[in-house]
């Protein structure tokens, strides 16, 4: 099964990289799953506070894609957690799908705060101190997928498999570019372009933004999550209108999903 595992190591000792590709392996051969095309990555992000070990393995569970990234100072608890991760996401993919807590992870990105909202928070001390040294590349990389035209609920059972923050879509019931993030009372909260009032969605699983993304340019998108400090921003292209999501990367930069 090792040799089946693609791997990549990036200021990783190869030893430590080999070993969780063992222990992978290991796993993979235990499960009466289907578990194939399996990815493992490990690399050294060198954040604004300190070095840490990013582990992220992909692969295809019983046909579905799906995603496990885990973070930790220590590389090889980085690597404990993917595994664990990984075993938990085979038995979530076998069984029927059910929400899953949203605080549950240690190194769990913070809450996509009120994705919509006009106001920012003020400028925090961490800002300024940022705004006065030479900063990182804004934008790290840019993804244009074609959006799935997919319903709000398999949109978060997306989310979930892949270990997103945040996931843009679009959704047919309203033809409306939309994101899934895991916030509210239920764990999940859905925002549109324009969302509509009437719900077409599970209500008991999803609770709805019900303000209208912002249409921003890209860099004021970049400057609304540097001076609030937001983790993901969901906002609208402000001449085509469609939905965008500028995410906060492990290594402090941006990523930015649009679709075609």
């Amino acid at each position: 099964m090792n040799d089946a595992i693609l791997m990549r190591a990036d200021g990783v000792a190869l030893d430590l990289a080999h070993e969780v590709r063992r222990r992978v392996g290991d796993l993979v051969s235990g499960t009466d799953a289907l578990v194939e095309a399996l990815r493992v990555r490990l690399s050294r992000t060198h954040g604004e506070e300190a070095e840490q070990t990013l582990c992220q393995v992909d692969a295809e569970v019983d046909g579905r894609r799906v995603r496990v990234q885990r973070l930790a100072a220590d590389a090889r608890l980085a690597g404990d957690r993917l595994v664990e991760g990984l075993r938990q996401r085979i038995a979530e993919v076998s069984l029927e799908w059910r929400p899953r807590p949203w605080t549950e992870r240690a190194d769990a990105p913070e809450e996509l705060p009120a994705a919509t909202r006009e106001e920012a928070r003020p400028a925090t001390a961490g800002w300024a101190e940022r705004a006065g040294r030479a900063m990182m590349p804004a934008i790290a990389r840019i993804k244009e997928p074609l959006l799935v035209w997919c319903a709000p609920e398999v949109a978060v059972r997306t989310l979930d498999a892949m270990d997103y923050q945040a996931h843009l879509f679009t959704d047919p019931s309203t033809e409306q570019d939309s994101v899934v993030y895991r916030a509210g009372p239920t764990g999940y909260r859905l925002a549109s372009t324009a969302p509509e009032s009437a719900p077409r969605y599970n209500p008991s699983l999803l609770t709805l933004c019900p303000r209208p993304a912002p249409r921003l340019t890209d860099h004021e998108a970049v400057e609304r999550c540097e001076q609030s400090e937001l983790s993901a921003l969901f906002y609208a292209d402000p001449d085509s209108g469609r939905g965008r999501l500028l995410y906060r990367r492990f290594d402090g930069r941006f990523g930015l999903v649009r679709g075609e």
